[in-house]
């Protein structure tokens, strides 16, 4: 497999996954792990849902990042630019409920990103002994990171493919989703998921097979496909 430059925030996000899908188990749930403002919306949500025997208290911490990925520089949003509501809120087991964010920042054709942290936190302190003779937390505090995509004003969905080298480059001014699938008629199991952003591109060998279907996706209307032949 070569480079994938656009894969960084896939590869981040299954990381993730993979390391924390045995103790969360039964913890938070957020659905997709990134999600977007649309230019003509007033506001996004996310649904937290407590799947803990429990209560748990969640909060929630924004960072700006200049883009998705391992090497992604965060920094403060500017005062106003990014309200979310509520500040925190309090779940019992089983119970679910909406976080909403509202965008008050510049109106351009640039894409923003940020990274949103949600904090589960027990109401309770349940403690155990350890070998040592200290106290063990029974329920650790949890953290959920995700992605929240501000779309450009102007969307400009372009992308190009290369057959020779096998690439897939966002021409565009906003990210969109890729999935390569071996054939018109194969599952979307059997395809290779990725992601690129603006400036970005996304490499696999399934690119420049023949036969193989590539689909970019920005929405669930707005899509395209190529064969290649």
């Amino acid at each position: 497999m070569s480079r994938r430059r656009g894969a960084t925030l896939t590869k981040a996000l299954l990381t993730v996954g993979c390391l924390l899908a045995a103790p969360l188990a039964q913890a938070i749930s957020v659905g997709n792990l990134t999600f977007s403002l649309p230019a003509e919306a007033d506001f996004a949500s996310k649904r937290v849902v407590n799947n803990n025997k429990s209560a748990r208290l969640y909060r929630i911490a924004v960072s700006a990042i200049d883009r998705p990925g391992g090497s992604e520089v965060r920094s403060r949003p500017v005062d106003g630019e990014l309200l979310f509501a509520p500040r925190q809120l309090v779940l019992q087991a089983g119970e679910s409920e909406y976080f909403k964010f509202y965008y008050h920042g510049p109106r351009d054709n640039r894409e923003r990103y940020y990274r949103v942290s949600f904090r589960e936190i027990p109401t309770r302190n349940l403690t155990r002994r350890s070998p040592t003779g200290g106290e063990v937390s029974m329920e650790p505090v949890v953290v959920m990171d995700t992605i929240l995509v501000v779309r450009p004003r102007e969307v400009q969905f372009k992308w190009s493919f290369d057959k020779v080298a096998g690439t897939v480059s966002n021409t565009g001014n906003t990210w969109f989703k890729l999935l390569i699938k071996p054939g018109c008629d194969s599952t979307e199991e059997e395809g290779t998921p990725g992601i690129c952003v603006p400036g970005t591109w996304f490499a696999s060998r399934r690119c420049a097979s023949r036969g193989t279907t590539i689909w970019s996706i920005t929405t669930n209307l707005l899509r395209s496909a190529i064969p290649v032949r």
